[in-house]
């Protein structure tokens, strides 16, 4: 009798498990169906008029002095007839480029326009210069050399590699220059203000 209980037990359990397997396939087959959908898009929108009202005032009816809940001068229901603040599609179809989308950001560099984000200083600038001035010569530890000629800045540098303990960061950098390769650098950034001050 006891072995008969244990296996109608034993074959419950496995049939028991069976159903279970089916379960899993059926929730796993659904979690596949979920991967494989596209991923969804970002749009962006050029906001040509930022003061422009683009969503419709709630209207007050009277009624808001007996609602519960505080009115905030918030519109809480969507209205059929509002129309979308871009009726031009053309422009969520668009695909923006990496200086079309450098030009609609803010920046704190706003003497540095586009053009000079696209004609970056060299590579020797910015391995040995760009981590205090940054890439553009603005300074981020560093003083901006924007405003500098190329005396200045030259005549800086070398009494930077003269003078050890006039900056700790610039010596230690200076030192591994030789004066042609200061020359270069100083030659490169006086070209690049001219460039900035041409802008302006």
């Amino acid at each position: 009798m006891i072995k008969k209980i244990l296996l109608l037990t034993a074959l419950s359990f496995l049939f028991l498990g069976c159903f279970d397997k089916e379960e899993e396939k059926v929730t796993k087959n659904e979690n596949e169906n979920v991967k494989a959908q596209a991923p969804l898009k970002i749009e962006i929108e050029e906001n040509k008029n930022i003061k422009e009202i683009k969503v419709a005032q709630k209207e007050k009816t009277g009624m808001e002095d007996k609602s519960y809940y505080m009115d905030y001068d918030v519109k809480s229901e969507y209205e059929q007839n509002s129309q979308p603040a871009n009726k031009d599609a053309s422009i969520r179809v668009k695909p923006r480029s990496i200086v079309d989308a450098n030009m609609h950001v803010k920046t704190p560099y706003d003497e540095v326009r586009i053009s000079m984000l696209v004609k970056k200083l060299s590579k020797d600038f910015i391995v040995k210069c760009s981590s205090c001035h940054n890439d553009y010569a603005n300074g981020i530890i560093g003083p901006s050399l924007l405003n500098k000629d190329y005396d200045s800045i030259f005549n800086s540098i070398m009494k930077f590699k003269k003078n050890k303990n006039a900056n700790v960061l610039m010596a230690e950098l200076v030192s591994q220059m030789d004066e042609d390769e200061i020359k270069k650098i100083s030659k490169e950034i006086y070209r690049f203000n001219k460039e900035v001050k041409e802008l302006k």
